[in-house]
Formats: structure tokens, sequence, C-alpha cells
């Protein structure tokens, strides 16, 4: 199975996937599991990302997947989320929307969640300072803040997120390394001070740049998460 690295996984092999290649598919390693496979419409954009259901180990059919739809612009303006039922004559049931809102210069400012098997609802709103994301903040359905995320940057570079509660409490810190302006290292922090590092996340790319692994490590003990190692495989150009 090709992941697009053959026998180098450090990025500096041959050039097996063009530069912005399209993502076909990711695969938990090392049992290499699909985890989600990806589909593109006539314009090149992603048009649904589907999660495969197993049985003994053999993929028989389709768990969930997400239908993206775009404007006249161009910008995506939904993800449908549906779930495998076989009490729906569709054999899918609609658990989730997310409905994405612009500004007149192509900006997003405002991600809405609906739930529609609960009627239910979450938005996030998001700001800006130089066309650049600076805040992020979510509201319940009853339009309570639940929490914010500030963003840091340095040479366009993302490099620092933390996440408040709606005290002002920092809940979380995620630091973002570089190298060659591709994120390469990421480390997240619990505590008001970030004292408890929470994961490790380190990303590797081919020699044109596209993810081709993802390694997520849990450092702390008490995290209730579990490490994990992902591939990625890409279109190949005809």
């Amino acid at each position: 199975m090709n992941f697009g690295c053959d026998d180098n996984e450090n990025g500096s092999g041959s050039n097996v996937n063009e530069r912005n290649a399209k993502l076909k598919r990711s695969l938990l390693y090392p049992s290499l599991y699909v985890v989600n496979e990806y589909e593109y419409d006539t314009q090149g954009r992603i048009s649904k990302v589907s999660t495969p259901l197993y049985e003994n180990g053999n993929i028989v059919g389709t768990a969930e997947y997400d239908a993206y739809e775009y404007n006249s612009s161009g910008e995506l303006i939904s993800i449908s989320n549906f779930i495998n039922n076989s009490n729906e004559p569709s054999g899918y049931l609609n658990f989730k929307n997310i409905i994405y809102t612009y500004s007149p210069t192509g900006l997003k400012t405002k991600e809405l969640i609906e739930y529609p098997l609960i009627s239910s609802f979450a938005y996030t709103l998001y700001s800006y300072s130089d066309n650049q994301l600076v805040r992020a903040d979510r509201y319940n359905h009853e339009d309570e803040l639940e929490n914010y995320r500030t963003y840091e940057y340095s040479a366009n570079n993302l490099v620092k997120e933390i996440l408040y509660l709606p005290n002002d409490e920092v809940l979380e810190l995620t630091s973002y390394r570089y190298t060659d302006n591709l994120n390469t290292e990421t480390e997240i922090y619990r505590g008001s001070n970030g004292e408890d590092k929470l994961r490790e996340i380190k990303k590797t790319y081919d020699s044109n740049d596209n993810l081709i692994m993802l390694e997520s490590t849990e450092v702390a003990v008490w995290s209730s998460a579990a490490s994990y190692v992902m591939k990625y495989e890409y279109y190949q150009q005809l």
C-alpha cells in the first residue's frame, strides 16, 4: 500500500505525490484501517468525506459521511453529516449540519452547528485583525458564551492558540512550531499557566509539502484519549 512516502518517511525522498495533491484517504497505522475517504467535485473541491463501516476487519459499508456544499463564489457554505441508520429509508440519519457565513471580503465570520435530532445548535463568531483570525467566541443555544480562543502569529504563521473559559480562566494552550513554513510540531498544555502538557503532535511531509504522517502522543497520564499514528494517501496525477 502506497502512502506517498515509500521507504523514506522523513519527507526527503522522491516526489511521489504532485504538489498540492488531492487527499484520497487517511489510514490508522499500523492496522491500516481506513479512517476517512475523500471525494471531489468537477472543480477539484472536496464534495464528500466518508468513514467506512467495518465488520470483522472488513469494510462492509459506510458508517457516516459528510456532504460539502459551496456557493457561487466557491466558498464552503455547509457540511452536512449523516450517520448509518437502518431504520431510515435512505439508510442514513442527518445528525449534524455546519453552516458558514462570510464577510464581503471572504473571511469566515460565523460557524453555526445544528443538531436536527434534538433541535439544538451552537455557534462560533470569528474576529480578525489585518485579515488574520485573532479570536473565536463559541456560544450555546441559549446565546451564552461557553468559551473563546485567541490566536497569535509570527511571520504570518499561527504560533499560539489559547482556550479560555467565559471567566477568562485559561483552560488550554496550544503551541505550534514550523519548518520551512510547514507546521511540524504542536504541543498542547492544560492549566491556567500551561503547566501540564497534555499532547504532542508531529507531522511529516513529502518533498512536495504534502502531509504524509501525523503522530499524536498523549503525554499526560490522566488523559482519556489514545495516542495514534495516521498516514495519508493521495490521488496520483493522471
